[in-house]
C-alpha cells in the first residue's frame, strides 16, 4: 500500500511538472495567459495526460521512461517530438500575437471535443496494451506477446491513429489554421514510423502476422497483409 501511495505522489509530481513546463511555453509564446482556446486546451491536456499516468501500468511508465534500445531509424521519434511541439508553439504563437488566419471561437470547440477524444484514445490503449513503448522493439524482458484486447480488436495501431487526430485537432483547438502545417509535417513521421513498426512485427512479433490479416491498420494506405 505504501509503495502505491508513494509511486501516484511520485507520478503527480512528474505530472505537475510538464503541465506546468507545457503551460509556461505556451503562454509564453501567445503572449498572454487570458487566451481562452489555449487555456481550454491546456486544462484538457494535462488532465488526459494526469489520467494516463495514473492509469497506466507502473512497468510500461518506466519502459516509457527508460526504454531499451530502438529498432527504427531514431532520428524518427525525435524528429515526431519536434513537430508536436512546433504545431503547439506556432498555433499559440500565431493566435496570441498575430492573429493571423484564425479559426473561429465555434471550430475551436468542435476541435477540442476532437482533441479530448483522440487523446482518450491514445489512453485506452496505452492502458490495453502494456508493451506500449515509444521505441519499437521486442520486450523479451516483460514477456512481450500480442495484444489484441481493447482498441487492437478494432484496429492494429490506435496509438498513432490517435496521435494523427489529436496533433492537428490541438492546432486547431488552440486557434490557428496555419499550425496544420507542422501537424501534417508530424502525421508524415508517425506513418513513416509506423510503415517501419508494421514490417517489424511482422517479422519478430509471434502471432502478429495472422493477427494482421483480420485487423485493419487504423492508418490511411495501410491494408491488411
Amino acid at each position: 500500500m505504501r509503495g502505491a501511495f508513494l509511486y501516484a505522489v511520485r507520478t503527480i509530481g512528474r505530472w505537475a511538472a510538464i503541465s506546468t513546463a507545457i503551460s509556461a511555453l505556451l503562454f509564453l509564446m501567445a503572449g498572454t495567459t487570458q487566451l481562452t482556446s489555449l487555456r481550454a486546451y491546456l486544462a484538457s491536456f494535462s488532465l488526459v495526460m494526469l489520467v494516463t499516468m495514473l492509469a497506466v501500468d507502473p512497468q510500461l511508465a518506466r519502459e516509457r521512461s527508460q526504454p531499451g534500445p530502438d529498432s527504427s531509424t531514431s532520428h524518427l521519434r525525435a524528429v515526431s517530438g519536434f513537430f508536436f511541439l512546433l504545431t503547439l508553439i506556432s498555433a499559440s504563437f500565431l493566435v496570441g500575437r498575430t492573429h493571423t488566419l484564425v479559426v473561429p471561437t465555434a471550430f475551436r470547440w468542435i476541435a477540442l471535443a476532437i482533441f479530448t477524444c483522440g487523446s482518450s484514445l491514445q489512453t485506452w490503449a496505452m492502458i490495453a496494451n502494456p508493451f506500449f513503448s515509444p521505441v519499437v522493439r521486442i520486450q523479451a524482458d516483460r514477456g512481450h506477446k500480442l495484444i489484441d484486447s481493447g482498441p487492437y480488436r478494432l484496429m492494429r495501431h490506435p496509438g498513432y491513429f490517435a496521435m494523427c487526430i489529436s496533433v492537428p485537432a490541438a492546432a486547431v483547438a488552440i486557434g490557428s489554421w496555419l499550425a496544420l502545417v507542422p501537424a501534417a509535417a508530424f502525421i508524415v513521421v508517425i506513418y513513416e514510423r509506423a510503415k517501419f513498426e508494421e514490417r517489424f512485427l511482422n517479422s519478430n512479433l509471434p502471432g502478429y502476422a495472422q493477427y494482421a490479416k483480420t485487423v485493419p491498420s487504423g492508418l490511411f494506405c495501410f491494408r491488411r497483409t
